[in-house]
């Protein structure tokens, strides 16, 4: 299913743009619906129709809200056979039979069940001539059903008992798509619920992707939308060292007032100490040292930015200055994410988001970005 879905989902994401959300619903009726409704675009031979049958089929899966490429594979082959089962032949006679290709010099061809008869005939008594005859009774069946419908139409007794299969057929496609796409998406955020409350980017960034593959079916390229539209792979939560007070002037005035003797000498060690690993431009040094301060002093790191920016507030406020997408937070309408708003700007709630995304809050979220950046081209 790898090698398939790097050729499937890019044929999925074409579909999931162009195709309407409104009518995606609808496709596995209407492909399940073709061999009965549309003979026109099916054609008259076994395999034509089983190829026509299957594609519509699989077409139909893919275009489905979060598909990413994947599709039930035995619904393809259902949908195929049914495909081929339902070809009704032109008139061929027992005489002169034709395959399925037909025969050059004539022009009548084999419906389905005598193809499959007149391939049985010629064996022995055995599982494979009782397949093939069981296989033929069930042709004249479909073909039956389907020239009751185009003799009587949907709305009658013979259209009802024909469009039951397509109809059963697009209810479990609909229902496995939706299944499959339910699942993503509490995996999804299974994965963003572990990477709340960590320190860092760089941490929850490792925390959704370990998460992610751990479930088995998720591509890379999938793993790496959701990080970027969680926001951690440029931007998204900021953490300002040192509260925002780089230079430790509002620290050091805090601490000289409670002590100016002992106290005010230590942290005047700490104080060079990160000047000097700043001058080496030593990161990993630099949160130490500053970590070992605010224990000694048992301080909480400050809320300060008196330089501007966004406060850490525990990796739970996110720099949304630029709009975008929150991932974090125990759950919708819980209020429980710190966010900052200026005037004029506006909201969506999760209920929104999800609609935009056809059911996918992630999928919701990149269109509207998509939706504000073309906006604010416009500004």
């Amino acid at each position: 299913m790898g090698f398939l879905k790097k050729i499937t989902r890019p044929i999925s994401r074409v579909l999931d743009k162009i195709v309407p959300n409104e009518i995606k619903p609808a496709l596995p009726f209407l492909a399940a619906a073709a061999p009965f409704m549309a003979p026109g675009i099916m054609g008259t031979g076994m395999l034509q129709r089983a190829l026509v049958s299957g594609g519509l089929n699989l077409g139909a899966q893919l275009a489905q809200e979060g598909s990413e490429g994947e599709f039930d594979a035995l619904s393809v082959a259902l949908a195929s056979g049914i495909g081929a089962l339902s070809a009704p032949g032109s008139g061929a006679n027992a005489a002169n039979p034709v395959n399925e290709f037909g025969t050059k010099g004539v022009v009548s061809q084999q419906s389905a069940g005598d193809i499959l008869r007149t391939k049985a005939a010629g064996m022995d008594s055995g599982i494979t001539k009782s397949g093939l005859e069981f296989l033929g009774k069930g042709s004249d069946k479909l073909i039956g059903l389907s020239e009751g419908l185009a003799a009587d139409g949907i709305f009658s007794k013979a259209g009802a008992k024909a469009l039951s299969i397509p109809f059963t057929q697009g209810t479990m496609d609909l229902a496995s798509a939706e299944g499959r796409r339910l699942e993503k998406q509490q995996a999804i955020d299974d994965a963003l619920a572990s990477a709340d409350g960590l320190a860092d980017d760089a941490a929850r960034a490792s925390a959704i992707r370990n998460a992610m593959t751990a479930y088995g079916f998720f591509s890379d390229e999938e793993i790496e939308d959701t990080i970027s539209s969680a926001g951690y792979r440029a931007g998204g939560r900021v953490g300002l060292s040192m509260g925002g007070d780089p230079d430790f002037s509002g620290i050091k005035g805090a601490v000289e007032s409670v002590d100016k003797n002992m106290r005010a000498d230590r942290a005047g060690d700490f104080f060079r100490l990160r000047d000097e690993a700043i001058q080496k431009g030593d990161s990993d040094k630099i949160k130490e040292i500053e970590s070992d301060f605010f224990r000694e002093f048992g301080m909480v790191m400050p809320k300060m930015a008196k330089d501007g920016g966004l406060m850490n507030l525990g990796g739970k406020e996110m720099d949304l200055r630029k709009g975008g997408f929150v991932p974090i937070g125990k759950k919708e309408r819980a209020d429980d994410v710190p966010a900052r708003l200026s005037k004029n700007e506006f909201v969506m709630t999760a209920d929104a988001v999800r609609a935009a995304g056809g059911g996918s809050v992630n999928e919701g979220a990149k269109r509207m970005y998509d939706v504000m950046n073309k906006l604010e081209a416009r500004a």
